[in-house]
């Protein structure tokens, strides 16, 4: 078996900030090429068996365990996701010391692995209807990376809406307020409402539906149609299928008639 040097994670101080990088070391190139091999196999036996592989060969090697993950959750086998996900981010969790407060930036790319790992374990205790430890490990996630160049503020506002914890969604989106995700746009709508801030939800609703009309009229229809996307496994922002894919995700935080009345007044405002 290779070896390869241990996984390290290093913490500079910049302006009185901390900022950790994992450090990969020399000697992976082999590995990584291949890991780049084996995410272009269209099998799926011999895809997961090429995974497996590699983490025998280095069982540090975390985008392996992520790739694996997300297998998984392609095919909804939530308990075996997180399993996986689990053991990839013990592997860089042990290595942060327990006082570090600092950044872990996606910008670093070398960091990249282990905020996808954070990514996975977090969505499937979401799937997993695990609110608590979802936003849990999404804010975590969200304190390392707060640019969240991987959208994770949408997952965390979601296990807080399944809280009931409408100020934690607020508090949330006030950190994105440049933000155009239907998430943050219409959680704020729906915080404020559930908080009995009607004023400020009204003012919410009014820049929601400037941006993104068509998720108000998704979440007032009577019966929903998937649309088709203009690219395969991507959302058209603005268009149709982000407005299916919200009501998919969070319609069912929106199926009070008083709740569906005020959206339906917010469009006759809008529209006039």
């Amino acid at each position: 078996m290779p070896k390869y040097d241990k996984l390290k994670f290093k913490v500079d101080k910049y302006d009185g900030e901390q900022y950790g990088s994992f450090i990969w070391g020399k000697g992976r190139d082999k590995v990584f090429d291949q890991f780049y091999n084996a995410i272009e196999i269209s099998d799926p036996d011999k895809y997961l068996s090429e995974l497996d592989t590699i983490i025998k060969e280095d069982p540090e090697f975390i985008d392996a365990y992520n790739s694996i993950g997300w297998f998984e959750i392609d095919i909804k086998n939530y308990g075996s996701a997180f399993a996986v996900f689990s053991e990839a981010y013990e592997i860089g969790r042990k290595l942060i010391p327990s006082d570090f407060k600092g950044k872990i930036l996606w910008a670093e790319l070398d960091n990249r692995p282990f905020l996808r790992t954070m990514h996975g374990l977090g969505l499937t205790y979401l799937f997993l209807q695990e609110w608590e430890r979802a936003s849990d490990i999404f804010v975590k996630l969200l304190n390392y990376n707060p640019n969240d160049n991987q959208g994770v503020r949408a997952m965390a506002i979601h296990s807080y809406l399944a809280q009931g914890k409408f100020k934690k969604v607020l508090s949330i989106c006030k950190n994105f307020p440049e933000d155009v995700l239907p998430d943050t746009l219409y959680g704020v709508v729906l915080a404020n409402y559930r908080l009995d801030k009607i004023q400020q939800a009204e003012k919410a609703l009014k820049d929601a539906i400037k941006f993104s009309p068509k998720v108000a009229r998704e979440l007032t229809k009577k019966s929903h149609k998937k649309p088709k996307s203009v690219l395969p496994d991507s959302l058209s922002i603005g268009g149709d299928d982000e407005a299916y894919d919200y009501w998919e995700r969070l319609g069912l935080f929106w199926t009070d008639p008083k709740l569906i009345n005020f959206i339906e007044d917010g469009l006759k405002k809008w529209d006039k």
